[in-house]
């Protein structure tokens, strides 16, 4: 699947699974409008599964896109062509991972430029990042609380 579709919100193919888990998978072409197609997809899969009784507080789903973006975004301007982008939600957790081709290392300090806080934002959200690196890239997961206090950026 391309980001050229026209209804973000139905992009990408959910699965059901046996255990409870509600799992999207995006597939991306790393064009520039493919942050916003991941946003997309990702909101109309959590308003679903919000339709379904999973509880996910506005604030949390909020917290949820932001790193989705992030992660989107640092695979489209560090890694050439497309990545996936694969959420799986269940009662506790929303774990994010993106697969991208990028060979290179994340790095959490940010430059001495405005630009560069993004993974910072990405840890200080979630549980931590995770790197795997798979066959022609990586993957970069990270796990989003759904129980509990919410992270503060400050």
């Amino acid at each position: 699947m391309t980001s050229d579709f026209r209804h973000p919100e139905d992009a990408g193919h959910t699965v059901d699974l046996r255990d409870g888990r509600r799992l999207l998978v995006i597939d991306l072409d790393g064009t520039p409008g493919s942050v916003r197609d991941a946003r997309g997809a990702v909101d109309g899969f959590l308003a679903e599964s919000a339709a379904n009784g999973a509880s996910v507080h506005a604030d949390t789903a909020s917290d949820i896109l932001l790193v989705v973006a992030e992660l989107v975004a640092n695979a489209c301007r560090h890694a050439p062509g497309p990545c996936r982008v694969t959420v799986t939600l269940d009662r506790d957790t929303a774990d994010i991972a993106v697969r991208d081709s990028g060979q290179g290392r994340l790095r959490l300090i940010p430059h001495e430029t405005p630009a560069g806080y993004g993974l910072l934002i990405v840890a200080r959200l979630t549980s931590g990042i995770h790197v795997l690196p798979v066959g022609g890239g990586k993957i970069v997961r990270a796990t989003v609380p759904l129980l509990g206090p919410r992270p503060t950026l400050v």
